[in-house]
């Protein structure tokens, strides 16, 4: 079969599936909502990076990288598992989501006060971090208002999100540009970054309460938040471990190099690696709940709703790997300029990374819904190790080339050699390996 019929092939079956249609519409959403902010985002913040200079941009992503080690315990695991009890009708929704939200302002009040005196330890003569840090911080408590993506997730209405952040992004552009112009500092960017989360938040309540069928009260239910948190201790401590493999690498180069510069080098080029996690996000979103729905109801379709998951994402990678490789030299210094070249090599390791990311977040699907999370402590917890110890090793004599070496084996461990060690967890570990070879999109 040559590529012209592989391609037709794999259209007649997208298109004759009713799932795919459902799905392509509601990624649509998401995906058009995110290529919008990205051309946006992408050009604002070269703009910032150049405004702020490697040092200043280095402080900035170190102290945002320290807050976000703390972010994933305060979502406090609920992501999936609150989408699955919606699709499941454990619960009314007005009971799940404000549970959730009251859960999440508790532990976002909590760990603000640890971050705080956390970076006065580490950092103790670095006033102007200690205020980035706090600031920053308190994201975690706005961010509660995000729970209602979890309903989103669940009845698959990506437009009301897609609406509600778009608004809120061209705004904050506006106010990033406007410090640029006006001469505003470090301690300025981080209340704007602040805002955006305020204004997402409010934005996805004030829609939800327009746009919801059914009136639900909201209460509060203790006994339902007492069964949540029994079930989200493990994705809670896998959650801790994949955000020390994905952020410790700035927090490590920070700490380990002498001025912050390499971190703002390093940051330029994550953030354009990681420019195309939106596609793949998107498409996961829109995945769960069909993934949840089929478990229930048909094994072997179930199955290839998983694989054709892992296909999709794995390929995506790799043609947007190969993109940005060949043209990282290019990139690096139309949008960030001469100072920050030696992100181009850092990019050419870093863009890889993100395929086995992507690939981990789409196992995590199937990990709830097989009832499996426990064993994602393990791997990521292995994948944590694995960085940690080799950004050690290679951070002071590689920089941000040998970080991103570390994390680009640290993703590969979590997302496939650690569950091949697991009975329970090597089949999607195989399925992964026999994404790279299209399978599930070319045979139905």
């Amino acid at each position: 079969m040559n590529a012209k019929e592989n391609i037709a092939n794999i259209k007649k079956n997208v298109l004759n599936s009713e799932v795919a249609v459902k799905i392509i519409k509601n990624s649509s959403w998401m995906v058009g909502d995110k290529v919008f902010t990205m051309i946006i985002g992408v050009f604002v913040t070269a703009i910032v990076a150049r405004y702020f200079g490697p040092e200043s941009y280095g402080q900035f992503n170190y102290a945002l990288s320290f807050v976000t080690l703390f972010t994933a315990l305060s979502t406090l695991g609920l992501e999936t598992l609150t989408v699955k009890a919606i699709v499941d009708k454990d619960q009314d929704e007005g009971t799940i989501l404000c549970t959730s939200l009251v859960l999440r302002v508790i532990g976002g009040i909590i760990l603000t006060f640890i971050a705080v005196i956390l970076i006065r330890l580490i950092e103790p003569n670095d006033s102007n971090t200690h205020i980035l840090v706090f600031i920053l911080s308190l994201t975690m408590v706005f961010k509660a208002l995000e729970v209602i993506e979890y309903w989103i997730q669940a009845h698959q209405r990506a437009k009301i999100s897609s609406v509600v952040r778009i608004v809120a992004y061209v705004i904050i552009a506006g106010f990033k540009i406007g410090m640029v112009l006006l001469g505003g500092n470090l301690i300025h960017f981080a209340l704007i970054h602040m805002l955006n989360v305020i204004i997402i938040g409010i934005g996805l309540i004030i829609a939800y309460f327009r746009n919801r069928e059914e009136k639900f009260k909201w209460k509060v239910d203790m006994s339902y938040a007492k069964s949540i948190l029994s079930q989200s201790w493990y994705l809670i401590l896998s959650g801790l471990m994949a955000t020390l493999y994905m952020q410790i690498d700035k927090v490590m180069l920070g700490s380990l190099m002498p001025t912050k510069v390499e971190v703002g080098v390093y940051s330029a080029a994550v953030s354009i690696a990681s420019m195309w996690y939106f596609v793949p996000m998107a498409i996961i979103t829109s995945f769960k709940p069909v993934i949840m729905s089929k478990k229930k109801i048909n094994e072997e379709s179930y199955l290839k709703s998983v694989q054709l998951l892992y296909t999709i994402i794995a390929w995506l990678g790799i043609c947007f790997g190969i993109f940005v490789l060949i043209f990282s030299n290019p990139i690096v210094k139309i949008l960030y300029g001469a100072e920050y070249q030696k992100a181009s090599s850092i990019l050419s390791v870093s863009i890889w990374a993100g395929t086995f990311a992507m690939l981990g977040s789409a196992r995590g699907v199937w990990t709830v819904t097989e009832g499996l999370q426990r064993y994602n402590m393990f791997y990521v917890g292995a994948g944590a190790i694995i960085n940690i110890i080799l950004n050690y090793l290679l951070i002071p004599t590689a920089g941000g080339y040998g970080a991103a070496v570390a994390t680009l084996m640290s993703q590969v461990t979590v997302a496939i050699i650690a569950p091949l060690f697991i009975k329970q967890t090597r089949i999607s570990a195989i399925m992964m390996l026999k994404a790279f070879k299209l399978e599930g999109l070319i045979k139905k």
